[in-house]
């Protein structure tokens, strides 16, 4: 019996190029290195869209950039704390009729007097993890953790003087303790802020922890899931990360009428039809399509595009006030920022000049302008749903039509 040798045909694949060099000759580099590896022309991405060098500290191993249209939704009369008077919105998405709907909305919103906005606070969290060897001495630790707040938010001033420590929490799941530092970050969102700030101020616990006899760590992590970054959580539901946001619009029964081609008690009923079954399904929120905005705005504007998915959890609610209906959205856990990360990009930064929201100072402006866009949309989708209209705007303006 003669047995074959496997051979092994895997291609051996050479190191990418230009690891670390943001130079236009290195993106050059590596854009044919994948061409070669790849087999395909890649002509799409010979000239980027922005300049190499300027996507230091956004993007690593850099060849080129994507194409997503931006269209404009607006304008939406504001009466906001930070906002306010009519602004226009750019969000950029490949979904058709999310512009149209949002731009009905705000048209409904408008004509019945606008939209008023609050922030109501900011937050971020990071939480660390600390792991002992019983339950008597996680127990100890955490209690005396809490205790070092004046110690531990001197070492977070040292660290950044953008980031306010708020609070020290231990939450202990048996031998192991979550510590919950709970800060203010200004107009950054924080993540990578309160990552430095408070891995300095763990450096001070494990450096004071022997203060405590007979109490030893055995491991320490800088994140331990409970921060639940990128997640939506109840935890951030409650307790808040990011921006707590409040909209609300009242709907006149002319404007729902004309503009939503639906009534105050189809779009009423509609909505409390929603929240039963985001209550019986176990949501997290009980919105109609929020996120399409947030994806939209997030993507224009330089935000982090995975925050979308904690930043999308979502309340609206609706009420009569005499014959006009009163229309609540509440974002708990909003993550905006206007300086950091790629706000400042060139054309992500013109889209915030445009909206009035670039550099320090302004991301409570940009969380009420971004909820209030929600809003919008919110109520144009539930009301097209509630007259029977929402398979018909699809197939009119979010469907390719191939000739």
């Amino acid at each position: 019996m003669t047995i074959n040798p496997v051979v092994d045909e895997t291609p051996v694949i050479e190191k990418m190029p230009g690891l670390g060099e943001y130079t236009e000759q290195a993106r050059a580099q590596r854009l044919e290195w994948y061409r070669s590896v790849t087999g395909t022309s890649l002509d799409a991405l010979r000239e980027p869209g922005v300049p190499a060098e300027l996507v230091r500290g956004n993007i690593e191993n850099f060849v080129g950039t994507i194409d997503v249209p931006v269209g404009l939704a607006g304008p939406l009369l504001f009466d906001g704390e930070h906002a306010r008077g009519p602004i226009i919105a750019p969000m950029a998405t490949v979904e058709g009729a999310v512009l149209a709907s949002t731009a009905r909305g705000a048209r409904a919103m408008t004509d019945s007097g606008g939209v008023v906005t609050r922030v109501l606070r900011q937050r971020m969290t990071r939480v660390p993890g600390f792991g002992f060897g019983s339950l008597e001495q996680a127990g100890r630790f955490a209690r005396w953790v809490p205790l070092q707040f004046d110690q531990l938010s001197a070492r977070v001033r040292e660290a950044s003087r953008h980031a306010l420590l708020l609070d020290v929490e231990a939450v202990q799941i048996g031998r192991d303790v979550h510590v919950r530092f709970c800060y203010e970050t200004a107009d950054a969102t924080g993540q990578n802020m309160t990552s430095a700030t408070t891995w300095h101020a763990c450096q001070w616990i494990l450096d004071h922890v022997g203060e405590l006899s007979g109490v030893d760590v055995l491991w320490f992590i800088i994140e331990a899931n409970m921060a639940c970054d990128k997640k939506a959580a109840s935890l951030n539901t409650i307790g808040g990360r990011g921006y707590r946001v409040v909209a609300e619009t009242l709907l006149t029964r002319d404007a729902i009428e004309r503009v939503l081609k639906t009534t105050p008690e189809m779009l009423h009923r509609t909505l409390q039809v929603f929240d039963d079954a985001a209550w019986h399904s176990g949501a997290l929120g009980a919105d109609v399509d929020a996120a399409n905005v947030l994806a939209a705005m997030f993507i224009a504007t330089g935000q982090d595009a995975a925050s979308v998915f904690e930043s999308g959890t979502a309340m609206i609610s609706s009420r009569f006030e005499g014959d006009d209906l009163l229309i609540t959205l509440t974002l708990p856990s909003l993550l905006v920022a206007t300086v950091g990360g790629g706000t400042g990009l060139p054309q992500q930064q013109a889209f915030l000049e445009a909206l009035g929201c670039a550099g320090p100072g302004k991301a409570r402006r940009l969380a009420e302008i971004v909820t209030g866009f929600c809003l919008a949309l919110d109520i144009s989708t539930v009301s097209a749903i509630a007259a029977g209209q929402f398979v018909a705007a699809h197939e009119q303006l979010g469907r390719n039509k191939r000739l």
